[in-house]
């Protein structure tokens, strides 16, 4: 009996200390304790802070008055007519997304243990910024951080107002009689003498011949519809001759009308919250409906602002977290618990848009136990999605 009692203590003693050696504790601190530096060896790594990006959208409508304008009420009838230059911008569009970027107040130190890591290999996987991605678990490489650049990207949709329609030269003939009294002997004789030459067209000649012609494409279209062609065409052939010359007589009437057109700019604006200063509103731009987005403010503008909020569904965690009765001395892998964030993009006092989403600043960070785990994260979060006690 004695003897079963030995050997039962000592095989527990021997699984004890195997047991102990394989659950050496895993070091991990956090930089900001290792600022005197240190001669450990190691891994570094980062958790995720959020970063939103803003695309603005804006749309400037430009009316230029046509050159013909001051004769359209009495050459075609023509009341309501653009008589002056002018341009007026709106925002057309919002989108609020985001990325992913190492946190620079959050790089944590891996303590490797050179006697341990031979029985027990510690790999890590991380993306090239430094977010930690996965700990001893296969790492699938994916491109999760954007390469965005803060260059403006500008959509330009039309082009300024041309008018060049004008149906003939611009110059026309002119011819002037000359009459010269030539004294012959006792009698007085009259010449006359016709001198040609081509001189500029006034804006009203070529106003009435403008509006002659946009007369003259009416009467072929009244030609089509009523059968008065002298051949026959088919159904789909005298529908794209009417639609081609309703395409001609509109240009034709925009020297009278004016034109209409317009651009679109794209802004892109980058914002990073922060957990302090949540509820507190930043200016992005300002706007105005007559300069469009200006930096300063000026007359008649409107600041552009983004306000994140947190919605707190990690504050009680985060009391129960820093309760100092539960602080360890020794602590595993850090890791970021997110929290949601309601980011909202107003114009003055009017909000005009608004998005949900995670924002990993906003959440609470803690720390898995100091033993061999194999764990995954989320990049962009810095969460963990799985994580697995290594036998």
């Amino acid at each position: 009996m004695d003897r079963l009692k030995i050997f039962l203590i000592t095989v527990a003693l021997i699984l004890l200390g195997v047991s102990c050696k394989t659950q050496e504790p895993i070091r991990v601190q956090h930089i900001r304790n290792l600022e005197t530096g240190h001669t450990l060896q190691g891994y570094y790594y980062a958790l995720p802070r959020t970063v939103l990006i803003v695309d603005v959208t804006v749309v400037k409508t430009t009316e230029t008055s046509g050159p013909f304008a001051p004769y359209a009420e009495r050459l075609l009838g023509l009341e309501d007519v653009i008589t002056e230059h002018s341009s007026v911008y709106e925002i057309r569009e919002v989108n609020v997304n985001s990325y992913a970027e190492p946190d620079p107040s959050e790089f944590y130190f891996v303590e490797l243990d050179l006697n341990k890591n031979r029985k027990n290999p510690l790999s890590l996987h991380m993306s090239e910024g430094g977010l930690i991605s996965a700990v001893n678990a296969p790492f699938d490489k994916q491109e999760f951080l954007l390469s965005t650049s803060l260059e403006r990207k500008y959509g330009i949709f039309g082009s300024e107002a041309t008018f060049n329609h004008f149906v003939e030269s611009n110059m026309h003939e002119k011819v002037d009689t000359i009459i010269q009294h030539v004294q012959v002997d006792t009698m007085t004789v009259e010449r006359r003498t016709l001198r040609r030459r081509l001189v500029e067209k006034s804006s009203e000649i070529r106003a009435k011949e403008v509006a002659d012609y946009i007369l003259k494409i009416r009467d072929k279209k009244f030609d089509l519809i009523s059968g008065f062609a002298e051949i026959t065409y088919s159904r789909e052939a005298l529908q794209y001759m009417y639609d081609q010359l309703t395409k001609q007589e509109n240009n034709y009437m925009e020297l009278f009308t004016g034109m209409t057109t317009q651009s679109k700019i794209k802004y892109r604006y980058y914002f990073i919250p922060d957990k302090n200063t949540a509820s507190v509103p930043y200016t992005l731009f300002h706007f105005s409906e007559l300069n469009g987005v200006v930096q300063e403010e000026e007359p008649g503008s409107q600041a552009v602002n983004i306000l994140a909020t947190r919605s707190n569904t990690t504050r009680q965690l985060g009391v129960f977290v820093m309760n100092p009765e539960r602080r360890k001395t020794e602590t595993g892998f850090y890791y970021r618990i997110p929290e949601h964030g309601n980011i909202t993009i107003s114009k003055g006092v009017s909000p005009i848009a608004d998005a949900r989403m995670l924002v990993s600043q906003f959440g609470i960070i803690t720390s898995l136990p100091p033993v061999d785990l194999q764990i995954e994260f989320y990049p962009d979060t810095g969460y963990i999605k799985s994580v697995k006690k290594i036998k």
